[in-house]
């Protein structure tokens, strides 16, 4: 679109030539004419796809507390993926990756309480081992208080650990969505190589990010991708865990016999109480 040019008073023949004013008249009035005729019409502008804000913290090592995760923090690259697939401003992304200060939880929450406002969505994505999150920084005791903190009901929590469900719970009175990859009792499967159809990184993130990216430009709608995500994890699980005996013996060695299953991994959407009657209400107006 052609910009704005604006017509200044006074510009064009100036009053000493009034005797010939008439046909100057004439000129003016044909080539408004052409102007009015030949510019192009204007165009409204799209709106912009509605962003939010998110933290994206991922924790890979663990200094010899836990055993490490060793891929390459590609679980909250694939979610700052899709977010900026669908515009996401990069200053309204935090990106935390093996910080393991006790203050790391009000300091990302804390991040999104000071920019998110009411009625945006506020994504706070976690990946990592659980027993960091819930021994170490005390999740269950302390993330609803922060979590409560920040000012709007459009809150997204999405987990990928084993027994994500436990955290997604321990804010299930916040409104807001709760993600999780697994269930309370369930293990969480995170490849280490992509060869082979393996899947680097968890699962459930995988599909996730995958998910949300396919969605068309505008709000995001989480709950769908939930859906879809534990539809893919649960195929994968079906058609290329199960069936690998290796695989499958890293679950046995805890004790979880995820194949006796009809279905695995079995994670339910946590819904808040401002969003119990319709689970797409996260995305933004």
């Amino acid at each position: 679109m052609s910009p704005h040019v604006p017509v200044r008073r006074g510009y064009g023949v100036p009053d000493r030539m009034c005797g010939t004013m008439s046909g100057i008249r004439r000129l003016r009035v044909a080539l408004l004419l052409v102007l009015v005729i030949a510019a192009p019409r204007a165009v409204a502008a799209p709106a912009p796809a509605p962003a939010g804000w998110a933290v994206l913290m991922e924790h890979n090592t663990f200094h010899g507390r836990y055993a490490d995760l060793p891929v390459g923090y590609i679980n909250s690259t694939r979610m700052l993926t899709a977010l900026m697939r669908h515009g996401w401003p990069a200053d309204h992304i935090l990106l935390i990756r093996d910080v393991h200060s006790p203050k790391v939880l009000p300091d990302a929450v804390g991040w999104l309480a000071s920019h998110a406002g009411p009625g945006e969505p506020a994504v706070f994505y976690v990946a990592g081992e659980y027993r960091f999150l819930e021994r170490d920084l005390g999740w269950e005791a302390t993330f609803p208080r922060l979590w409560q903190s920040i000012p709007t009901s459009q809150r997204v929590l999405i987990v990928e650990t084993c027994y994500a469900e436990r955290l997604t719970d321990a804010v299930s009175s916040v409104s807001g969505l709760g993600l999780p990859a697994v269930g309370r009792q369930e293990l969480d499967w995170w490849g280490v190589r992509d060869r082979g159809g393996l899947i680097r990184g968890g699962t459930f993130t995988y599909f996730l990010a995958g998910a949300l990216a396919a969605q068309p430009d505008g709000a995001l709608d989480f709950a769908e991708a939930f859906a879809q995500a534990v539809a893919g994890a649960q195929e994968y699980f079906r058609t290329m865990i199960a069936p690998t005996p290796g695989a499958l013996g890293a679950y046995h060695a805890h004790g979880s016999f995820p194949e006796r299953e009809p279905t695995f991994p079995n994670p339910r959407l946590a819904h808040g109480p401002d969003n119990s009657a319709s689970p797409a209400a996260i995305v933004p107006p």
